[in-house]
């Protein structure tokens, strides 16, 4: 009976494996075919091959390239489909590289919608993946300049219209401490859609640095916006890697706490709206070492709930 059994498991085993191997070799079919038409410049007849690639054996390449297909085009259906194909990209990613161009792609895709808040973390992930490419570089600096003082529309649009979707657990080779970083920091407790905030604290101190203190009052506007009106919020502070971790989680909520206070101070609709939360050093936006990482770390983050 063992021996039936064992010969019948091995044969369902062959039967998969060979199920498979026939799956990926039409999906590269089809990929080849996205290819071919995406240069005769027919991009519906490549974005359907691109999708039936997936559908019989999704790869990495299958979903970047539709994702980069799919960005270029106006309409918001096609968007949402290229910022799924770039979380999937990244997700199957197998070296450092392949991470940094899903990432980039996302990145800029936010960037042209406006979104600096959300696709700042993404860019600076990849520039830590993939240092060298002068791309990622100039639209890391182009982003930085913009999440550094967004408008109160900025932030409206990156809690309640943004595109983006929060990346997933690697599933290549290519897993990361770095990786590890932005995956937590982009899936925040509550669940709700969310927005780093520059605001930006002096090392071990709940007071904000003077070149991010003006984005207090633009929080406090935004949150009290009519398309929030109901809305309750959840403040998260952070810190950096220096000191102890039960030093950083009460620093970190104190922070939120501080920064509660003077925006409930400056829109008084928002008292009994927003609560806190500290989560210490263990989601870093920047999980670089120099002095810009650790500033960039010692930060607000909102979510809505």
């Amino acid at each position: 009976m063992r021996t039936k059994l064992a010969i019948c498991v091995t044969v369902t085993m062959f039967y998969f494996i060979d199920s498979r191997a026939a799956d990926c070799e039409l999906g590269g079919r089809y990929l080849s075919l996205a290819q071919d038409r995406l240069t005769n410049h027919q991009e519906d007849e490549a974005m359907a091959f691109y999708q039936q690639s997936i559908d019989s054996c999704p790869t990495y390449d299958a979903y970047e390239e539709l994702g980069e297909l799919a960005a270029k085009s106006p309409q918001q259906s096609d968007k949402e489909k290229a910022v799924s194909a770039f979380v999937a990209a990244h997700s199957r990613a197998s070296t450092p590289k392949d991470q940094a161009r899903s990432l980039q792609h996302y990145a800029a895709l936010l960037n042209q919608e406006d979104d600096p808040q959300n696709a700042y973390p993404l860019i600076v992930q990849a520039r830590t993946l993939d240092p060298e490419n002068p791309d990622i570089a100039a639209l890391a600096k182009e982003l930085e300049n913009k999440y550094q003082h967004p408008t109160k529309e900025q932030t409206v649009r990156a809690m309640r219209y943004s595109l983006f979707q929060p990346l997933k657990a690697q599933e290549g080779k290519a897993t990361m401490a770095a990786n590890d970083g932005i995956s937590k920091h982009q899936t925040p407790s509550g669940g709700g859609p969310s927005a780093t905030v520059p605001i930006n604290f002096e090392t071990g101190s709940t007071s904000v640095d003077a070149y991010t203190r003006p984005n207090i009052a633009m929080l406090a506007h935004a949150l009290a916006d009519s398309s929030m009106e109901g809305r309750e919020f959840t403040f998260i502070g952070h810190s950096d890697i220096r000191g102890d971790d039960q030093f950083n989680l009460g620093l970190s909520l104190e922070r939120a706490e501080a920064i509660s206070q003077k925006v409930v101070a400056l829109e008084p609709s928002l008292k009994g709206r927003i609560h806190v939360e500290g989560h210490g050093s263990r989601e870093p936006i920047d999980t670089g070492t120099d002095d810009r990482a650790l500033r960039a770390n010692r930060r607000l983050q909102v979510v809505i709930k």
